[in-house]
């Protein structure tokens, strides 16, 4: 029996992925990367807002058409039938059976009992992994469907982290990228107390893991003692992404974040200690009831601020949540607000790579297109500008001396630099 599993979303998704093939290829069953070559194909579903349901529902549909003329079986899991079950399976009768976030077992085991027993993982990535530490969320943030989809946060044990972080450095991962919908909260739930930094400790001690990243920070639970972390452990990248979504008082108390204005500007303050510090963050524009003076405060502190990254997401209304039932901001205003953090985005990740120009980076290989493509240590791979490197010589998964000669719209570009005439390798040490 051949399956092939297409991962739609975040790359917390990408995890559940990653299990669910690595507990069926364990057992026996043949992991294909080709629909054509399967007679399974499983389907991870992301619906957290409208532009991922639309992907879910344009791949399905498809994924429908092909299974119909070839008769194999379609089996669709994950946060959109969490949140849309009976309206994808009135919609699209042709998938063989729907399974939500819960049934995941259930999935595995009407594939292959026996697999259902199994702890596994087949890692989808090279030279990095994703370390999920947590799941849902406790926030309830008014514009976020998280809390709905996934329920209350829960954290995993620290032990068991440990072990799969050990077992992710046997896959070939030599940095281990946190993620959660908030890891700095990690452990509140099971321990009483925040236990990201006892965390990072027990990863720094497991000698194969070179590069530790933090994702998913939240203004709100970053501590004193976790900044001093990031400055003083060395594995630790000096890099964080904090998701700060406005910083206008008045909006992020609609938004339920927590946290107003002194608090993040507090928070970045600190970070901006930290020697050669990334931050990046994201912001939401367009949220309800937000007005031109808002929007431009917003603005204004994006440019005055040095972030490295900006993400930048226009507001959906999402159906369930408290703000879609404020006043809503006419989507042109929404469109013409976003296309102007866009063109800041842009700005800053420019002025940002033109600083790289001619410096030496340590960069993760971590796949090929042609070119070996890698990330340093003060970009995340997947949302950060990649490095990008003409050669023969390097290997997928390597971590090398990159030295930076040139850029273009999104990307760097270099050459390895020969350690000595002999090795490409970067020194470790």
């Amino acid at each position: 029996m051949r399956v092939n599993l297409i991962s739609l979303g975040c790359p917390k998704a990408l995890v559940d992925s990653e299990k669910i093939l690595g507990a069926l290829g364990a057992s026996g069953i043949c992991i294909t990367t080709s629909i054509t070559d399967s007679d399974i194909i499983i389907l991870n579903t992301c619906g957290f807002i409208e532009p991922a349901l639309r992907e879910t529902e344009a791949e399905i549909e498809t994924l429908s058409k092909y299974v119909k003329e070839t008769g194999k079986r379609l089996y669709v899991f994950g946060c959109a039938v969490n949140r849309f079950k009976q309206r994808l399976k009135d919609k699209y009768p042709q998938v063989t059976k729907w399974f939500t976030l819960e049934q995941t077992r259930e999935l595995i085991r009407t594939i292959k009992a026996e697999a259902a027993d199994i702890e596994s993982r087949l890692l989808s990535t090279k030279g990095y992994a994703y370390l999920k530490i947590a799941d849902g969320c406790s926030n309830y943030c008014s514009y976020c469907t998280i809390p709905f989809i996934k329920g209350e946060y829960r954290s995993v044990e620290m032990k068991s982290l440990t072990a799969e972080a050990v077992e992710l450095t046997k896959l070939g991962a030599k940095e281990i990228i946190l993620i959660a919908q908030d890891t700095t909260a990690y452990g509140i739930d099971i321990y009483k107390k925040p236990m990201l930094v006892p965390l990072i400790k027990n990863l720094t001690e497991i000698r194969d893991i070179e590069w530790i990243r933090i994702m998913y920070a939240h203004p709100k639970t970053i501590s004193e003692e976790m900044i001093s972390e990031i400055m003083a452990n060395d594995k630790v990248c000096k890099y964080i992404d904090l998701p700060i979504q406005h910083i206008n008082d008045r909006i992020l108390r609609l938004m339920n974040r927590g946290v107003e204005r002194h608090r993040i500007e507090e928070v970045i303050h600190r970070l901006m200690n930290i020697k050669g510090i990334s931050i990046r963050t994201t912001v939401i524009v367009g949220f309800p009831t937000e007005t031109n003076d808002e929007f431009e405060e917003l603005l204004d502190f994006l440019k005055a601020v040095e972030f490295d990254w900006i993400g930048v997401f226009p507001y959906f209304k999402e159906p369930g949540t408290k703000a879609a039932a404020l006043p809503q901001v006419p989507d042109e205003l929404i469109n013409q607000r976003f296309e102007t953090l866009i063109a800041l985005q842009k700005e800053k990740m420019t002025t940002r790579n033109r600083k790289m120009l001619g410096t030496v980076q340590k960069t993760i290989i971590h796949r090929r297109n042609g070119d070996f493509i890698g990330h340093c240590r003060s970009s995340a791979p997947d949302i950060d500008s990649n490095i990008v490197i003409k050669s023969s010589e390097l290997e997928l998964g390597g971590i090398y001396d990159i030295k930076i000669t040139g850029m273009d719209e999104y990307d760097l570009h270099g050459v390895a630099v020969k350690q000595r005439g002999v090795d490409l390798k970067a020194d470790r040490k």
